[in-house]
């Protein structure tokens, strides 16, 4: 049959045309193909970039893994829209791709039978056993295991600062939360560049609690991520000391000048600019971010630096870890008819984190779009990456389980930030209610969560006191925030 490669406009009901043919090779207990018998898969996947991949590759991962696939390319814009429409509809392929796991609809579908409950037969693909055991956690219903989760770092949050201007102010690495107030406010007072003009400040941040510098430096105080639980009760992030001593330490970089003052209403692309331009010398985020700052900095001779670890005031390290993953791959059992059918496709993810079909839909095809060094790395030309934008960055949106088999040693920073990364893994704090289900946080969670993110803000600022901070919470709590915790608190109880 060969590839088709659709991009579905928004006008289009979300459709495939009938269901694939079964997997007529597959062998019982093991899930594998025959030999000589190519089995055709049909999946939707979302895609993130202007086009979708060039057939080139997708070829190559075809004979590789004995399949034809049919893969219908969803904008990412639409694709809540259109796989609501689908779950209602019931035609769906066989692979389907879901971001949202906790959408009302899916929730429901996957309550009501209408996909594969797999946790049974990971076991039996070498690959599939070895997944992250917190990330399958997080990724359940109920407790069940519905799909195939889509890997990401469980945490990238750290710190990229100014090595140069440290050195020039003799000042060494901060290790501890008390350490770094103190070079942003040399940073701010001592001229780190050495021009002769107060021109400079520490911190540069952001209008995001989550991703900007507050969670993090949250999780450097000790604050949970975003729930506290004790032998049962459900406490939320902002109820508890070490938010508000977050809020507090925040609050005076800000009222001292050690940070961007108008922070709240800064854009990311705005914090950005403050660092590459040479005006701040400390970002706190996603540290592959370092990246971009360097490579758009008006001085060339920028020397960064990343931080993944600060001591908080017990002396322990901590950074917040997110749920690892973007949704699952599920498998209906409208359009997966049989246990052998399932095996097959399970297979087949078992097959592609395999390093050579991985490292394909990853790096792209050595000498074209990647050249592979000694041992396991890998370097890519300046003349290669619109090719591998082109031919092979979209398939990021097919790859379930991450194995980075390379390392880029092309580039110190993108090789610090790997490295640091996966140091975070022994450091991460996990959210308690990842995997846990509350209708009333799924219908008002955002309303709620504004409520709090305003009287943070506010709190930061200035503008409010501790104990009109105090009077948002409680009225969280009777908004509807009372219920979430109930909700959650059930749901906890269901697990044990």
């Amino acid at each position: 049959m060969g590839n088709k490669w659709r991009v579905l406009l928004i006008v289009l009901v979300f459709a495939l045309g009938g269901v694939m043919a079964g997997c007529k090779g597959a062998d019982q207990s093991s899930g594998k193909a025959d030999s000589d018998s190519k089995v055709k898969l049909s999946m939707m996947a979302i895609l993130y970039h202007q086009q979708p991949p060039k057939d080139r590759a997708i070829k190559e991962i075809e004979k590789l893994t004995n399949t034809e696939l049919d893969i219908t390319w969803v904008p990412d814009a639409v694709k809540e829209d259109r796989l609501n429409a689908a779950l209602a509809a019931g035609n769906l392929p066989q692979i389907v791709t879901i971001q949202d796991i906790k959408n009302s609809s899916v929730m429901n579908a996957f309550r009501s039978g209408m996909f594969w409950e797999i946790g049974d037969y990971i076991k039996d693909y070498p690959n599939l056993n070895k997944m992250n055991k917190l990330i399958n956690k997080n990724v359940t219903i109920d407790g069940k295991l519905y799909g195939i989760y889509r890997e990401r770092p469980l945490s990238r949050q750290g710190i990229v600062i100014r090595k140069d201007w440290l050195d020039n102010l003799n000042l060494k690495t901060p290790e501890t939360l008390d350490d770094l107030y103190e070079v942003a406010k040399a940073f701010t007072e001592n001229d780190p560049d050495k021009d002769g003009k107060d021109d400079t400040f520490g911190l540069t941040d952001r209008n995001d609690l989550i991703y900007g510098a507050f969670k993090t430096l949250g999780s450097y105080e000790g604050m949970p991520t975003d729930w506290k639980e004790s032998n049962g009760t459900f406490t939320p992030d902002f109820m508890t000391k070490e938010y508000k001593d977050t809020m507090d330490y925040m609050k005076k970089l800000r009222d001292n000048g050690y940070m961007n003052k108008d922070f709240p209403v800064t854009s990311k692309t705005q914090q950005q600019e403050l660092f590459s331009q040479g005006k701040a010398g400390i970002y706190i985020g996603n540290m592959v971010d370092a990246v971009n700052l360097r490579d758009n900095a008006s001085d060339k001779s920028m020397e960064l630096e990343i931080i993944n670890r600060i001591k908080g005031p017990d002396g322990k390290e901590r950074v917040w870890a997110s749920g690892g993953h973007n949704g699952v791959f599920a498998f209906p059992k409208t359009s997966v008819k049989s246990e052998s059918e399932l095996k097959r496709i399970l297979a087949f993810f078992d097959r592609i984190s395999e390093e050579d079909v991985y490292s394909l839909m990853t790096y792209g095809i050595d000498g074209v779009h990647y050249n592979k060094g000694k041992g396991k790395t890998f370097t890519r030309k300046e003349s290669q990456v619109k090719d591998w934008q082109m031919d092979i960055q979209p398939l990021s949106a097919l790859i379930a389980i991450d194995k980075a088999y390379l390392k880029n040693t092309g580039d110190p920073l993108r090789t610090a930030y790997e490295e640091l990364t996966e140091d975070n893994e022994n450091i991460i704090v996990s959210n308690p209610a990842e995997s846990l289900y509350s209708a009333a946080e799924s219908e008002r969670g955002d309303e709620l969560k504004k409520m709090i993110d305003d009287a943070t803000y506010k709190y930061m600022i200035g503008e409010i006191t501790e104990s009109q901070f105090d009077k948002e919470v409680e009225k969280w709590e009777t908004s509807g925030g009372k219920q979430i915790i109930q909700e959650y608190e059930e749901a906890f109880k269901k697990t044990k």
